[in-house]
C-alpha cells in the first residue's frame, strides 16, 4: 500500500484499530479516522444501541473526537469494515453531510477499505472526493 501515501496508510491503520472497539449489537462494525487541521489523527468507531437511531456512526465519532481536541476542520477521512461482510465501506448520507460541515471543501478525500485479520486488504481500497460521494450537501 505504499503507493497510497503515508497519511492515507496512517488513517487506514488508525481506522482499523478503531474497528476493534466497535460496539455492534445488530449491524456491522465500522472503524474511521480523520486527519484534523492540527495534523493529528483522530479515531472513531460505531456504537450501537438497542434503538438504531440512538447509535453513533464511526465517521461522526471520529469527527467528534477531533472537535473534542480543538479542531474545527478535518482534512481527510478513512473508513473500514470487516472483509467478511458483503457491504462496501461507504459512509452513509448522514455521515457524509456531517463530514461536509467540518471539511474545508468538497475535495476532502475519503479513503475506504476492508479489513481481514486486522490488516487492510489493499485491493479493496478506494479513494473518492467527498463531492463525488455526496454531490449536493445541504448548506446554509
Amino acid at each position: 500500500m505504499n503507493v497510497m501515501g503515508s497519511v492515507r496508510e496512517d488513517l487506514l491503520k488508525a481506522a482499523t484499530e478503531a474497528l476493534g472497539n466497535a460496539y455492534v449489537r445488530w449491524g456491522v462494525g465500522v472503524g474511521a479516522a480523520v486527519l484534523g487541521e492540527d495534523g493529528r489523527v483522530y479515531e472513531g468507531c460505531n456504537v450501537e444501541t438497542c434503538i438504531s437511531g440512538l447509535g453513533t456512526c464511526a465517521e461522526r465519532c471520529a469527527v467528534d473526537h477531533a472537535v473534542l481536541h480543538g479542531n474545527r476542520k478535518v482534512k481527510m477521512l478513512a473508513v473500514v469494515v470487516d472483509a467478511s461482510g458483503d457491504g462496501d465501506p461507504t459512509p452513509c448520507g448522514a455521515c457524509l453531510q456531517y463530514v461536509h460541515g467540518f471539511a474545508e471543501d468538497g475535495n476532502l478525500e475519503v479513503v475506504m477499505g476492508k479489513v481481514k485479520r486486522g490488516k487492510v486488504v489493499a485491493r479493496s481500497v478506494r479513494i473518492r472526493k467527498l463531492r463525488e460521494l455526496f454531490p449536493f450537501p445541504y448548506e446554509t
